[in-house]
């Protein structure tokens, strides 16, 4: 009688995968409001601007966007949700990969009035730097992708998605496009094809790898 040698089992594979949208934030809000409960009641009863309404309106958002992203998996899309980046607790709200490219998505559930010039991205009259932590966010992830694939070119495109009020679009950002939620799906969709099913699968395999977001 023959024993087949027994082969080792492979190294389970860290990933980044299996995490819900807005799941940092949501946390965020509930140790908050688990820390002060009377306080949280209150707050809310009157609709008072705190740090866990903040978190719990961020929240909010993301899980919204994140409803909306899932249904493009179907049409050949990898769909990532709160994607931890390096060990300094920086986080990408969503990462979709697809057949147009790779989109890096930072949500805003806000309810004051949008504005948005080039890149001059307006709240209630005040001005933000969104454009600028979203383009940074693009690069990062741009370099990691490339790093972990040893491909020479990728553009990675930003999206600032916003999950309440329809912002009003002077003129769209150089490097990123800032949206209404409503606009998410359609958008992602229309765009033409610029990756083989391939390059997707490569850069879906690499987006789930630990290692490749420890920069």
């Amino acid at each position: 009688m023959f024993f087949r040698k027994r082969e080792p089992r492979p190294e389970p594979v860290a990933t980044r995968t299996g995490r819900r949208p807005g799941q940092s934030a949501r946390d965020k809000q509930q140790e908050l409001a688990d820390a002060a409960p009377i306080k949280t009641f209150f707050t809310r009863l009157f609709d008072l601007h705190t740090d866990e309404r903040a978190w719990r309106l961020g929240a909010d958002g993301e899980e919204r966007v994140g409803a909306l992203l899932e249904q493009i998996r179907p049409h050949g899309w990898h769909v990532e949700h709160d994607v931890r980046v390096g060990s300094r607790g920086a986080n990408l709200d969503h990462l979709v990969i697809g057949p147009p490219g790779v989109f890096v998505i930072n949500t805003k559930a806000l309810s004051g009035k949008v504005w948005v010039g080039g890149d001059n991205v307006m709240v209630n009259g005040r001005p933000r730097d969104y454009v600028e932590k979203l383009e940074y966010e693009a690069q990062r992830v741009r370099r990691c992708l490339l790093a972990a694939t040893r491909r020479h070119r990728l553009w990675v495109q930003g999206l600032l998605v916003m999950a309440h009020q329809k912002p009003v679009v002077n003129q769209q950002p150089q490097n990123v496009a800032v949206i209404h939620h409503t606009e998410l799906v359609p958008g992602l969709l229309g765009q033409p094809v610029k990756l083989s099913a391939e390059d997707v699968a490569e850069l879906a395999d690499a987006a789930r790898r630990e290692e490749t977001w420890a920069e």
